[in-house]
């Protein structure tokens, strides 16, 4: 049996020598460590011996074992206190049990009393100290291995599996809140899966070349967390404080595509800001992820070059119609794209359903990045993505079509609502793209028209 330290206090030297040596406290788990006779020399000898546990007298000259428990208490020191008095005072044992005494006993102790009430204190110092002794390597493991750590935490986060605030509570406990000015950008990249079928020997073995290429152009410039998707993709959450990190990105994985000279499917998020901007990061990339794939071949998705040519291979001359027309909240300019788009259509049914796949992608976007999306709506979307593939072709096409119907009529309620105007909202939404790449050499008319939908000429 471990023994804890014990300190007993009390002003009468009989009854203290009596206290010492009359009961057996190593049978009940203690050592005495040091005994006082006053209130001012049990302060003393408390810090010095910090001891488990205090066997005081209440009432005392001077200073009191109520004013001893107060000034232990305001420094911090964890001790319980087991107070003693010979008095029936309600007042004392509600101020001992205010002060957060352990247990109050009456003199002359009764030995079994005693035995009881020593036992119960040993219970809860042997837990407090093993708890404290978790909370110890806990954080020192933390601290020894934090990015590892960070990495599940946030991972598990982005899955679903731990709510924001222990996100929250992890980061701070490390001392890796976010700074003011740091943004997240979250990529997302892989093989071209019909790569497997063609040069399935290789396929894998790309994949994991992409893996350490990935991580090591990534992180020889940028602080990142990585960690699979559920489909095996790469996901690196990358923390920044630079206006050209997504433009670099973009460059890491044309670099890559190039060097591994294997399909790379992948998508950028544009960069947000906060704690929330790691879920909306990841959110969006995973979006343009799909998009990317739905196009196929070697295809990236950047969320900065979207609505114009977003990726590689998608047909915005037919979708930038659609969503115009749902920028506008405009039902008929939306029938009449859309009816343009269905016959633009390629002949091969899987051809279609990525065709539509991506203009629902593409409209989902563009609702979330203005307003009018709504929880009815999202799901909507969601119902759509998890059952197109078991749809008929022409069954999916209106279903598509009704819920771009859909989309319109709630923005068209939410404007009326906050009295949003058409032209107002393109205004505002062009300005806010023009200042965030206001330092870009790249940024012109074109960029801007094609970033809310309209038409640049």
């Amino acid at each position: 049996m471990e023994l804890l330290k014990l300190v007993i206090v009390d002003d009468e030297p009989i009854l203290l020598k009596g206290l010492v040596n009359t009961y057996e406290w190593d049978r009940m788990g203690f050592r005495v460590v040091g005994t006082a006779q006053s209130g001012e020399q049990a302060i003393r000898i408390i810090r010095e011996k910090q001891p488990d546990v205090v066997l005081t007298d209440i009432r005392m000259k001077q200073v009191t074992g109520l004013q001893v428990m107060e000034e232990i208490k305001k420094t911090g020191q964890e001790c319980l206190f087991i107070v003693l008095s010979a008095y029936r005072d309600f007042s004392y044992a509600q101020q001992a049990c205010e002060l957060g005494a352990f247990a109050y006993l009456l003199k002359p102790i009764e030995d079994e009393k005693l035995q009881e009430t020593m036992e119960s204190a040993y219970k809860t110092c042997m837990e407090q100290k093993k708890n404290a002794e978790k909370l110890e390597n806990w954080e020192r493991m933390v601290k020894r291995d934090s990015v590892s750590f960070l990495q599940v935490v946030v991972q598990k986060y982005l899955q679903d599996q731990i709510p924001f605030e222990k996100l929250t509570e992890v980061l701070e406990t490390v001392g890796q809140m976010p700074e003011k000015e740091e943004r997240f950008i979250t990529v997302e990249a892989d093989i071209d899966i019909a790569y497997k079928i063609t040069n399935a020997l290789e396929y894998e073995a790309s994949r994991f070349a992409l893996e350490k290429l990935l991580q090591e152009k990534i992180g020889s410039r940028y602080f990142f967390w990585h960690f699979p998707s559920e489909t095996g993709a790469e996901i690196f959450v990358v923390k920044t404080k630079e206006n050209t990190t997504v433009h670099e990105l973009k460059a890491f994985l044309e670099n890559a595509r190039e060097e591994l000279k294997s399909p790379v499917v992948a998508s950028i998020s544009k960069p947000y800001k906060g704690l929330t901007g790691i879920r909306k990061s990841y959110e969006e990339a995973g979006k343009l992820f799909e998009l990317a794939t739905a196009s196929g071949g070697s295809t990236f998705a950047v969320k900065e070059e979207f609505g114009g040519k977003a990726a590689k291979g998608e047909n915005t001359e037919e979708t930038l119609p659609i969503l115009g027309a749902i920028r506008k909240n405009d039902e008929k300019s939306l029938k009449e794209a859309f009816i343009r788009f269905l016959y633009a259509l390629p002949d091969d049914e899987d051809l279609q359903r990525q065709k539509m796949h991506g203009v629902m992608l593409e409209a989902e976007m563009a609702v979330e990045d203005s307003y009018g999306m709504t929880e009815e709506l999202k799901k909507q979307f969601q119902n759509y993505y998890s059952n197109m593939q078991s749809l008929h072709v022409s069954k999916e096409v209106d279903v598509c079509y009704k819920i771009l119907c859909r989309a319109v009529e709630l923005r068209k309620e939410y404007a009326e609502a906050h009295d949003i105007k058409g032209g107002k909202e393109y205004m505002n939404a062009a300005a806010a793209y023009v200042e965030e790449h206001l330092q870009e050499e790249d940024l012109s008319i074109v960029s801007v028209a094609t970033h809310i939908y309209l038409n640049p000429v």
